[in-house]
């Protein structure tokens, strides 16, 4: 019979039991050692990717303050200035005439100085300063040439300009010098007016006729003074009696290549004997510029005539004629060739009439210069004949209005 003691004995594999729980132990300290240590590795992965996202974009928002975004940068560049715009014009000649003492004359002709800006949204203001040279008293003088307030925004297609200004009477009167394509203005102009043309002070009205034909309609209306100084026509006056002045500009499109201007004008002032003059004129422009050869050839022929009707005494009215015609033609990219007739009266003299003929050759290099040959040939039936050779240079710098069409 078997009998069960109370003392416990170990048996050979009881001793294995404790070894496998340390090992087990170890084990599971070990895995979690391993957990941990994997936690901690991606932790710092992560926060390395994080610490270069953010290194990332700090250097983008560092290269963006650096550098501003193109919009502002285009805003910048088309922000309005508040200078006005300035330009300098010169005008060099060198002339020979066949009669007078001085045959030869070399001379700063004219410099124009030009000052022109907008005021606001509704006004333009634009200063023409004239430098010159009197070549019968050889004295320097300025003269304010044009003053004017232009607006810009009056509805029903009206313009209205203010100040001292050329105005509106036919083609060449409202040019400058050295817009002209020869190097004196015609005959006309100087005998009715003055060398340069006509100016006056005052204001002048202008207006798009709306018609139902579609083409360009223009009706210019000016009231005012004649110019600072006294011309062969017209006066500023003694008295209230004005200077009135009207245009009509019809312009069409013939082809393509084509264009034609007509244009009526009328005039009525006081004169140097207390009477008044009426002028009626006429222009006619014709204008060829294929597109296909758009800088290398074109074709101007311009032409224009004036009736006057002028009160010297009270029975002695006068009526005296002028005109002219020319003809332009480019033959290259930067060279021109012209012909022009002449035929003026006096506008207080019967009888006197001056014919003349021009030949000119012109060199355009660039818009800022142009070299003009010129041969006239003058015809006076009140004083001797002469022949005029003259060598005009142009250049201009600084922003300069574009020309008229």
């Amino acid at each position: 019979m078997l009998r069960l003691s109370n003392r416990w004995t170990p048996c050979n594999g009881c001793f294995f039991v404790p070894r496998i729980g340390r090992m087990l132990k170890r084990i599971i300290l070990a895995g979690i050692f391993c957990l941990c240590a994997n936690a901690m590795a991606q932790q710092d992965t992560t926060k390395i990717a994080v610490d270069s996202l953010l290194i990332k974009q700090l250097q983008q928002q560092m290269a963006a303050t650096s550098q501003p975004p193109p919009q502002q940068v285009a805003t910048l560049r088309t922000a309005p200035s508040t200078n006005p715009d300035l330009s300098a014009i010169g005008d060099f000649r060198s002339s020979y005439t066949s009669i007078g003492r001085r045959k030869v004359e070399t001379y700063l002709n004219e410099l124009e100085l030009q000052v022109a800006s907008v005021v606001d949204p509704y006004a333009r203001a634009e200063f023409l300063f004239s430098f010159g040279k009197d070549l019968d008293t050889g004295e320097l003088g300025i003269e304010l040439e044009v003053g004017t307030l232009t607006s810009l925004s009056l509805p029903h297609q009206l313009q209205i300009t203010l100040g001292k200004f050329k105005p509106q009477f036919g083609k060449v009167n409202v040019l400058h010098p050295h817009y002209f394509s020869f190097v004196d203005f015609p005959q006309m102009t100087k005998n009715f007016f003055e060398e340069e043309g006509m100016f006056m002070e005052g204001v002048s009205a202008s207006w798009l006729v709306p018609n139902p034909y579609d083409f360009y309609q223009e009706l210019v209306v000016e009231v005012g003074r004649a110019g600072s100084e006294p011309n062969a026509s017209l006066v500023q006056g003694e008295t209230d009696r004005l200077l009135y002045i009207g245009h009509l500009k019809n312009f069409f499109a013939l082809t393509d290549n084509a264009t034609l201007e007509v244009g009526l004008s009328a005039l009525n002032g006081p004169t140097q004997y207390h009477f008044s003059t009426t002028m009626l004129g006429f222009d006619l422009t014709y204008k060829w510029k294929p597109l296909q050869f758009n800088t290398y050839k074109s074709f101007t022929w311009q032409n224009e005539a004036l009736v006057n009707r002028s009160k010297i005494s009270g029975n002695d009215i006068i009526k005296t004629y002028g005109g002219y015609s020319y003809a332009e033609y480019q033959i290259r990219k930067r060279w021109f060739t012209g012909i022009r007739y002449d035929y003026a009266g006096l506008p207080d003299t019967k009888g006197q009439r001056d014919q003349a003929a021009s030949l000119l050759l012109r060199f355009q290099p660039t818009e800022f210069q142009i070299l003009a040959l010129q041969y006239k040939y003058t015809d006076s039936n009140y004083a001797r004949n002469y022949s005029q050779v003259v060598l005009r240079a142009i250049f201009g710098i600084g922003k300069h209005a574009a020309h008229a069409y």
